[in-house]
């Protein structure tokens, strides 16, 4: 098997408010995952290795408009790397926050819902959000405000599907 020979850098953004989650279903004309669902967030460009959590907020005002003063408690919690077959290093960088304005943006890249817990199952969520976002769920349950250590993870593939998801 070869190596890879690039790294690619993602945020994804998953607010809460109340016992809701902000998801995103992905436009049916986009290139990848049209039509899955899944948090807001974008590539980290080369100037922004320096200030992922501005990185966040760039795809955030980008995509929606919302700004850093509408939310609280904005918190990296998980990162994952995954190597797909035939696609770079990649390593996916897991923020939550609360909006703090009673409001369902609009999106450029799709439609935005918000969506308890207990209805992710029924939502066609992209597979790795589908593995980090009952532990996201989980971990603001545990630490409201953040402050804990960001774990690690790494997907494991069989094929073109993930086969596990091993957390540090």
């Amino acid at each position: 098997m070869l190596l890879p020979n690039a790294f690619a850098l993602y945020t994804a953004l998953f607010l809460q408010r109340g016992d809701r989650w902000l998801l995103l279903q992905r436009a049916p004309h986009k290139r990848f995952a049209p039509g899955r669902w899944t948090g807001l967030g974008g590539r980290v460009e080369p100037g922004e290795l320096g200030d992922l959590r501005g990185a966040a907020l760039r795809e955030l005002q980008e995509e929606t408009g919302l700004s850093a003063d509408a939310l609280e408690d904005l918190s990296l919690r998980r990162v994952l790397l995954h190597n797909r077959p035939g696609e770079p290093l990649t390593a996916l960088l897991y923020f939550t926050a609360r909006l703090t304005v009673d409001v369902l943006p609009e999106c450029t890249e799709g439609t935005l819902h918000w969506v308890s817990p207990r209805d992710l199952a029924a939502r066609d969520l992209i597979e790795t959000t589908a593995r980090v976002l009952p532990e996201l769920v989980r971990d603001v349950m545990r630490a409201p405000q953040g402050g804990e250590a960001v774990r690690l993870g790494t997907a494991y593939y069989e094929g073109a599907a993930i086969r596990e998801v091993r957390w540090s």
